[in-house]
């Protein structure tokens, strides 16, 4: 397994950042089609992206307004990361520039961790985008599935 480890410094309060990755109308702004998540212990984590992938989970800590962590997955079997079985840990610090941002994302195998880091990095950069005010655009990657481990493989 690989850890997928994500720093980003965003120009916005960690408070504002801590609201668009824990409010579902916010959370469509920038990373999905439809999302429901409830920041609490055992709340429920899930959103649908518009190429059909649908990520679930379950919030395990939130520390409002510093971290946020749950479990991860994807209904579609065929990525071989099921609902829950992936944990993604979010902590925010204020800095002089607005928030700084670490993501890491545990339990992934090797060419899948590489996959989810790219996504990571696309998704991140939109959050940032939206949390300064402006508007990320469509999504390039709308038409675009999860990528399954054979796909990744070449085959």
């Amino acid at each position: 397994m690989k850890l997928v480890v994500k720093e980003i410094t965003i120009d916005a309060p960690v408070a504002l950042v801590y609201e668009l990755l824990t409010d579902p109308a916010l959370l469509v702004r920038w990373l999905a089609d439809e999302a429901e998540i409830d920041p609490r212990p055992g709340g429920v984590v899930r959103w649908r992206h518009a190429n059909g992938d649908v990520c679930t989970g379950q919030v395990i800590e939130a520390v409002p307004p510093r971290r946020l962590v749950f479990t991860y997955g994807w209904e579609r079997a065929e990525v071989h990361v099921p609902p829950r079985s992936t944990t993604v840990e979010i902590d925010l610090a204020a800095t002089p520039g607005g928030t700084r941002l670490r993501l890491v994302h545990h339990g992934l195998a090797g060419p899948m961790a590489d996959a989810h880091s790219g996504g990571w990095t696309h998704y991140l950069a939109r959050l940032a985008t939206t949390a300064i005010g402006s508007d990320p655009g469509p999504d390039p990657y709308i038409d675009q599935r999860v990528p399954t481990p054979a796909e990744l493989a070449g085959r």
